[in-house]
Formats: C-alpha cells, structure tokens, sequence
C-alpha cells in the first residue's frame, strides 16, 4: 500500500513537472529534524524544573491526608504552584477545614517552615537548602536526563538513516539526495547533543555552586561558551 502511495505522487509530481528528488529531501530530512526539536523542546522544560521550586512541587503530590476516614491526596484538595518568594511553593486550599491537615502532612515530611492563610485559604511552603545529598541526587537526574535526550536523539538520526537507504535502494530518490537529507540530519543532530551537553553542564553549574567541578575534558573545553549560551526553544503553546 505504501508504494502504492509513492508511486501516486510521484505520478501526481510529474505530471506538475516537479522534482521528485526535492521533495522526498524535504520531507525526510524535514521530519527529523522536527522530531528532534520535539525533543529539545522536552529536555529543555525537564532540565529547567531541577532544583526549582516548580520541580519541588512533585513532592507534595504523593502526600495525602485523611478526610472522613478516607486518605486523600493534596494535590486533590489544593492548586500547588511555584511561589512569588524564591524556593517557595504556595497551595490555594478549597476547603478551609482541611489546611490544618495539610499543614499538619506537610510539617511531618520535613517541610518545617509551613505559613497558613486560613481567611485567603492560602498555604506557603520554603523549600528548604539542598543538602549535599540533595545536590548528588539532582546531579544524577541531570545526567540521567542528559543521557535520554542524546539516546532519542541518536535514534532519530538513525531510523532517518534508514529509511533514506531503503528509499535510495528502492529507487523513490538518488545519492546526491541522501547524501544532501544525511548531512542536514547530521548537522542538526551534532548541534542539538552539543546543546544538550552544554545545558546540562549549566544546571549542574549552578546547582552544585562551589561544589562544581567539570567531570572531564570535553567539558572543560565547553565551559567558556555558557557565558554565551541561549535558552533553549519553549514548548509552543
């Protein structure tokens, strides 16, 4: 069926006089390279909330009270959102009844500096300084992340790879047109593992502070160029 498909458009294409070549270049390399800012775009938001109150908010979404004999969670009975205050998160309960069993929870998991609002129904959480524990753990979800990103990466460079091959076996496009879709793949491929090594050299910069040190010489070599880095891309909305 699909070289059913195939054989149609480029029927269709030459019939309109087009160039097949063109078009098959376009759209694989055009596909990966979509896909592989998808991706960016992924690590980018995940890599961001490490270490930030945004990402602390995860630790209030397990917890859970109980509410006539039945446990329930908080994320259910509150809006979590990050803080206005650094290292801050802030919980606009539903039910004033309930915030001294939200407090109560939340003072018992080691969130010791817990304000209650009860006439704005608001309840405001500091997140307390990592420990080096705490910094050790996020360096490895940074890695973690970091690893991720490059191995989706690869993958998609790699399954274009082939179905460039199997294209060019199959006589839908030319050499020079692989040759042209695998360098522009390439390309963008080295461009988006550089930056991903080069944020997450960032994150862990910044986290770790004085604790820092660059784990090898590739990334001694890169660290004059985070003074110029750029953000990466926003999800789109």
């Amino acid at each position: 069926m699909l070289n059913g498909l195939i054989f149609w458009i480029k029927l269709e294409l030459f019939k309109k006089g087009g160039k097949m070549a063109e078009v098959f270049e376009d759209s694989y390399s055009a596909e990966a390279l979509a896909n592989m800012e998808n991706y960016i775009i992924s690590f980018g938001t995940l890599i961001k909330d490490v270490g930030s109150s945004e990402g602390f908010k995860n630790a209030l979404f397990g917890m859970k009270v109980m509410v006539e004999k039945k446990p329930r969670r908080i994320a259910d009975l509150s809006k979590i959102y990050a803080g206005k205050a650094p290292r801050t998160l802030e919980l606009l309960v539903f039910s004033r009844e309930h915030i001294p069993l939200i407090v109560a929870e939340i003072k018992a998991h080691e969130f010791k500096n817990v304000r209650a609002d009860v006439q704005q129904q608001l309840v405001t959480v500091t997140v307390p300084k990592p420990t080096l524990d705490d910094l050790t753990a996020m360096e490895d979800q940074i890695a973690t992340m970091s690893r991720s990103a490059i191995s989706s990466l690869t993958k998609i460079r790699g399954n274009t790879s082939q179905r460039l091959k199997a294209a060019l076996e199959n006589e839908f496009i030319d050499g020079v047109t692989m040759h042209n879709s695998r360098n522009k793949v390439d390309a963008v491929y080295d461009k988006y593992v550089k930056l991903v090594k080069l944020h997450s050299l960032k994150k862990r910069k910044t986290i770790l502070g004085s604790y820092f040190e660059p784990k090898n010489e590739e990334e001694r070599m890169l660290l004059p160029e985070l003074n110029k880095l750029k953000p990466l891309p926003e999800p789109k909305e």
